[in-house]
């Protein structure tokens, strides 16, 4: 069963990058301070003017993502229940934004990390967008959606990568690629699932307790989840 050809998603640069999130993802426990927040928005300037946004999504039977070999596992499984077909989707902030994490670290490491935790948030706020987009679409077509499941989430196994970023021809559409290590480059990208039905349909969060990120999870070093966010 052929999954189909991908299609590119428009994806708006947001005007502002969400410095709370950023924070969050520098490790601040709670409100991040006045130093925390001067840092982050120093640096977020240039890394939002370094951005390109793009996306890449495919519209897919379940039965055809399974036979593909991109649905192990039994928390993507639970997450796609009551879905005959299944959208999946990738964004990335594109290359810019690397090299900037890269230059803001040159003598300055905590510029660097700062820049990183600006980049990954504004990598959600870039898959939110194109999740809105694809929401749109969906309402008019008569469809719901489920909320986003992403490879490492639960027993999804991050291996799949490669299946997901070779099913969107994401190296020709978005110019992302995945290295041998399953790590997606440019670094700030998003790949997910999501699934499709005809009927209002939530999906399952997976638990913390499948999770291949469990031992080193930012979220739950914070005593909270990435469900909680």
């Amino acid at each position: 069963m052929q999954l189909g050809q991908s299609r590119t998603l428009p994806v708006e640069k947001p005007d502002l990058i969400d410095l709370a999130q950023a924070a969050r993802y520098f490790g601040a426990r709670g409100e991040a301070d006045t130093a925390t927040m001067a840092l982050l928005q120093r640096c977020a300037v240039p890394l939002l003017a370094a951005a390109t946004p793009r996306a890449v999504w495919l519209r897919a039977e379940v039965k055809a993502l399974t036979e593909a070999g991109i649905l192990r596992g039994s928390d993507v499984m639970r997450h796609l229940e009551g879905c005959g077909q299944a959208i999946l989707l990738a964004v990335t902030l594109g290359p810019g934004v690397d090299a900037q994490i890269r230059r803001a670290g040159v003598g300055d490491i905590a510029a660097g990390v700062a820049s990183d935790a600006l980049g990954s948030a504004l990598a959600e706020q870039a898959a939110d967008a194109a999740e809105a987009e694809l929401r749109q679409w969906a309402a008019k077509e008569g469809k719901y959606l489920t909320g986003r499941f992403s490879p490492g989430y639960g027993d999804w196994d991050i291996a799949v990568q490669p299946l997901v970023a070779n099913a969107l021809d994401t190296v020709r559409r978005a110019g992302l690629c995945v290295t041998d290590t399953n790590l997606m480059t440019p670094r700030k990208s998003v790949t997910a699932i999501l699934g499709l039905s005809d009927h209002p349909v939530k999906g399952h969060l997976a638990g913390c307790g499948h999770c291949v990120l469990r031992t080193r999870c930012e979220y739950r070093k914070r005593g909270k989840t990435c469900a909680s966010e």
